[in-house]
């Protein structure tokens, strides 16, 4: 796994395990509290 929260988001910028990658245009890694005891993940809306 990851040590940091910076690791972390440096290693989604160049993915490329699925098939996500060949379409999206951005990487939107998200803000708030990171010692957070609940994270939300989630997809935005698609586009056009």
């Amino acid at each position: 796994m990851f040590e940091t929260w910076e690791e972390l988001e440096k290693s989604i910028i160049n993915c490329n395990k699925c098939k996500l990658c060949k379409t999206r245009q951005n990487i939107v890694f998200g803000v708030g509290n990171k010692n957070a005891k609940i994270m939300l993940i989630g997809e935005g809306p698609r586009g056009r």
